[in-house]
C-alpha cells in the first residue's frame, strides 16, 4: 500500500491510506471520505471489497478507481488492469472518469448496488463456498471444482420471475438459476463468454437456466469456455439457456422453498428471495481506459 501511495503522490496526487476498520465497514468510510472532500476513492481488493466501498459511493460524484489486491478480481478485469497492484495503481492514472448505471438488488429487506452480477439459485451458494475456500488456498481452483460438485449434484428449485425488457415489455416466465450480468465476462477460463453485457449499457442482462438437464449444462459449459456457446433468446420456450436485455426481474420463490434458494450480489452472499433486481442510470463515475475500443460502446468488444 505504501508503494501504491507513492505512485500517486509522485504524480501530484494527494493520498490519504486506510485500512477498513471491520467488515461491512468500506461504505461507510467511503461515505465519510467524500463528505470529507475526497475527490476519488480507491478500492483496494477483491470484488468484496469493491462492492462494500460501492455503497458508500453509489449516487455520488466522487470518481471511483480499482486496484486489485484480492482472489477474485472480475470488475478488473473488465477494466483491463493488469494484476499487478503497482502497475495498476499506474495505468489508473491515465484513466478517465466515466458515469455509468449500477445494478440495484432488494432482497431480505436491504437494498444494495453492484457493478459485477447479481442473482438467485445455488450459483449463489457455489460463489460464496467458493470464495471462502479460495481465500484459504490462495487460488481459484476452488472456484471451479466448488462448481462441479454442486452443478451436477444440487437439485434445482424452480421459481417464476417477472420481467421488464429494455423495451418494456412484461415476461413472466420459470427459472431454476438467474443472473443479471454488468461485466462483459467473468474472465479466467470464462473470458470468452461473452453474453453481451456492459457496464456502460444501460441494461441488465440476464441470463436465465430453464432445463436442469445435466448433459445440456455440461455441453453449454464446455461451449462457454471456449467462447462458442450460442445465445438464445427468451422467445425461444425449449432453449436450455435464455439472455434478455432488462430494466428489471422480480423473483419470487414459494415459502416452503425459500430456504433451498440463495442471492448474491458480486459473490456476496445477501438475504433471501423474494429479490426484485434493477437498473439504476447514471448512478457512478467510475475510472475507465481511455481506449477507444472500450469506451465506443457495450457490444463493442463481442
Amino acid at each position: 500500500m505504501r508503494r501504491i501511495a507513492e505512485i500517486f503522490q509522485r504524480s501530484g496526487v494527494e493520498v490519504i491510506a486506510q485500512a477498513t476498520h471491520a467488515r461491512g465497514s468500506a461504505g461507510d468510510q467511503a461515505r465519510a471520505a467524500i463528505s470529507e472532500g475526497c475527490d476519488a476513492v480507491f478500492a483496494c481488493g477483491g470484488d468484496g471489497t469493491v462492492f462494500e466501498v460501492l455503497q458508500g459511493m453509489a449516487k455520488s460524484s466522487a470518481m471511483m478507481g480499482v486496484i486489485p489486491l484480492g482472489t477474485g478480481n472480475v470488475l478488473a478485469h473488465d477494466l483491463r488492469l493488469t494484476g499487478n497492484s503497482e502497475r495498476a495503481a499506474a495505468q489508473l492514472l491515465s484513466f478517465a472518469p466515466h458515469r455509468i448505471s449500477l445494478g440495484r438488488i432488494e432482497t431480505g429487506g436491504h437494498t444494495r448496488f453492484f457493478t459485477v452480477a447479481a442473482g438467485v439459485g445455488v450459483h449463489a451458494e457455489l460463489l460464496y463456498r467458493a470464495n471462502a475456500r479460495a481465500k484459504q488456498s490462495g487460488g481459484h481452483l476452488a472456484y471451479y471444482s466448488q462448481g462441479a460438485r454442486l452443478l451436477f449434484r444440487h437439485a434445482f428449485v424452480p421459481f417464476p420471475v417477472e420481467i421488464t425488457t429494455s423495451e418494456g415489455k412484461a415476461v413472466e416466465t420459470t427459472a431454476l438459476e438467474l443472473v443479471a450480468m454488468r461485466v462483459r465476462s467473468f474472465g479466467g477460463p470464462l473470458r470468452h463468454w461473452k453474453p453481451g453485457s456492459s457496464l456502460l449499457s444501460d441494461d441488465l442482462r440476464l441470463v436465465l437456466l430453464r432445463n436442469s438437464n445435466r448433459a445440456h449444462m455440461l455441453r453449454y459449459t464446455l461451449q462457454a469456455l471456449t467462447g462458442l456457446a450460442p445465445f438464445d433468446g427468451l422467445e425461444k420456450e425449449d432453449a436450455d439457456l435464455s439472455f434478455v436485455s432488462a430494466k428489471s426481474v422480480l423473483c419470487r420463490v414459494p415459502e416452503v422453498r425459500a430456504a433451498q434458494l440463495r442471492v448474491q450480489a458480486d459473490g456476496e452472499l445477501l438475504g433471501p428471495a423474494p429479490t426484485r433486481i434493477e437498473i439504476v442510470p447514471d448512478a457512478l463515475t467510475l475510472l475507465i481506459p481511455p481506449e477507444a475500443g472500450w469506451i465506443g460502446g457495450p457490444l463493442t468488444t463481442q
